[in-house]
């Protein structure tokens, strides 16, 4: 039997002891073998998922491209259940899959995507962009960003051609109507292009691609207005969303940067944007979770971050030793709109091992929402001799704290995984999970147990619908709140379609509040029904 070697913690191995370990592992077969340690106990939970067949394995050149991919959920048929969109590594063809007769199966060569001959696909997200009631997808390339316009049984591809900064590869887009003029608007994440990078740990020198603002022109043609919002910087970004921090109708915005801080700026309903201070010091935030952790009315953000897998000695990079560090995952708990605290550590959501896309969904329908994070870096050294993480299902208990559940739920994932993708493929009311792994195969899970009641709110996918508000209110008095949002998780798109747990409860209230003021408010809405909401007075 070969030996486990533990790293626990920080410092508990030197820098030089670690590259000693994966030099002799590497000379000595399957001698040594890493053992990342998360200390995380499984928590107890009815919740149970049978992985079925995805034909989709991601084919990544790890050295001539960045290590992403693009993933989304997108109703590609109008049928009211999504269908997964999977990006293709550098030459590799997209791919777009239906649930059906107990797996997944491409849905052929009608929907094929146009790309370069030699592109990667980073980021994805799927949205109406011409109000035409079909769902067109954006796709961030290393070639630019795409879009592909729905004609009902294929798909119409163009280059946007958007005049992204010369060294710049973009990683992922996110979808607001900043200045509410009912035209979306994109904020693209930007990269270093990958024969550019110099490092992964420097934070004290100007470095890195850029993000750009795009307003639309009210045409479906984009000018950049990043510098008149007072968001243009160079600095690599992962991913960005547009979410209404402070429940006052318009699109906020949240931006995960990597080897720095997380950006918050406030719509003021005029430019620059206004900066939001919030609790992150020197960090790697990668993916973005936005949702209602505490059923206050009002969205938090949980943050994915390098965790302890390294000594923070080398994490640092070029930070001095008493600089402020943080390799935690956080979660922001947001203050009635007025700010926000971390409380990774009082709800057990920190000590999370290396992740990237993280995205809240209520699992369980219990009415709480639970946490999800994709884990495994592929350019980690010495990777082959690594225990890989399992990838994270984090049920949210009464008392406010998480506990992971995927190997008592059965949907462990030890792949290189970028982000989770929650919907309800297979329209039975359950939250299904597609993890989107790059170097490797898709994973795909289908919840199996009824484990609460539920409500499904749809609204339509377009600019009047984004930052729209939805709040669930049982007769316990208990509201949840959900936000249209686009861009959870990593280079990555949730389902349009907002699942609410009831737990127990047998109906609910619900109200939609849109950014044009629209209100509106169905009194009784009984458990197991599907509805439509629009913004239309």
């Amino acid at each position: 039997m070969g030996r486990r070697i533990f790293i626990i913690g920080l410092g508990c191995v030197s820098l030089v002891a670690l590259g000693v370990i994966i030099a002799l592992g590497l000379t000595g077969g399957a001698a040594f073998r890493l053992w990342q340690m998360e200390w995380k106990t499984q928590g107890e939970t009815d919740l149970r998922f049978a992985e079925v067949s995805l034909p989709f394995t991601h084919e990544a050149d790890l050295e001539n491209s960045l290590p992403f991919m693009a993933a989304a959920a997108i109703d590609v048929d109008g049928d009211g259940v999504d269908e997964v969109f999977l990006g293709g590594g550098k030459g590799q063809a997209d791919g777009l899959f239906r649930y059906g007769g107990g797996g997944f199966s491409a849905l052929g060569d009608k929907y094929r995507f146009e790309k370069g001959a030699s592109d990667a696909s980073h980021g994805a997200v799927s949205f109406d962009i011409d109000s035409d009631g079909r769902v067109d997808l954006l796709v961030a390339r290393e070639s630019g960003v795409w879009l592909h316009m729905n004609a009902g049984d294929s798909f119409i591809s163009r280059n946007l051609n958007l005049p992204l900064a010369e060294n710049t590869t973009p990683l992922s887009i996110a979808l607001g109507d900043v200045n509410k003029d009912g035209a979306v608007d994109l904020y693209i994440s930007g990269y270093l292009k990958n024969e550019l990078v110099e490092g992964q740990t420097i934070f004290t020198r100007p470095y890195g691609g850029y993000s750009h603002l795009f307003l639309n022109n009210g045409d479906n043609t984009w000018r950049d207005v990043s510098e008149e919002a007072g968001v243009w910087r160079q600095h690599n970004t992962f991913t960005a969303m547009f979410v209404d921090i402070d429940n006052d109708l318009d699109s906020d915005l949240v931006v995960a940067q990597d080897t720095g801080v997380v950006e918050i700026y406030k719509n003021t309903g005029a430019f620059p944007m206004q900066r939001v201070g919030n609790p992150s010091v020197n960090s790697y935030p990668m993916g973005i979770g936005a949702g209602d952790y505490d059923n206050d009315g009002f969205i938090d953000f949980y943050f994915s971050n390098v965790g302890h897998t390294l000594p923070e000695t080398l994490l640092r990079g070029d930070l001095g030793e008493d600089a402020p560090f943080n390799p935690s995952y956080m979660l922001f708990r947001n203050q009635d709109g007025y700010g926000f605290s971390d409380v990774a550590r009082k709800t057990r959501t920190a000590r999370i091992g290396f992740g990237w896309g993280v995205v809240f969904a209520d699992m369980n329908l219990d009415g709480r929402e639970d946490l999800l994070a994709a884990q495994n870096y592929a350019r980690f050294p010495g990777k082959e001799f690594l225990h890989k993480y399992a990838c994270k299902i984090m049920l949210q208990y009464p008392d406010g704290k998480f506990k992971p559940v995927e190997k008592r739920a059965g949907a462990v994932n030890r792949n290189y995984a970028i982000a989770p993708i929650v919907s309800d493929f297979n329209n039975d009311g359950k939250p299904d999970l597609v993890w989107a792994n790059i170097a490797g195969p898709a994973k795909a899970f289908m919840s199996g147990v009824d484990t609460g009641a539920w409500i499904k709110v749809l609204l339509p996918e377009s600019a009047a619908s984004l930052g729209a508000i939805v709040a669930v209110t049982t007769p316990d008095g208990v509201t949840r709140t959900k936000q249209f949002a686009s861009s959870e998780g990593l280079g990555s798109d949730q389902s349009a379609e907002m699942i609410f747990g009831l737990g127990e409860a047998t109906e609910a209230v619900v109200e939609a509040r849109f950014q044009n003021g629209v209100v509106k408010t169905l009194a009784t809405v009984s458990a197991g029904e599907r509805i439509a909401i629009n913004a239309n007075p």
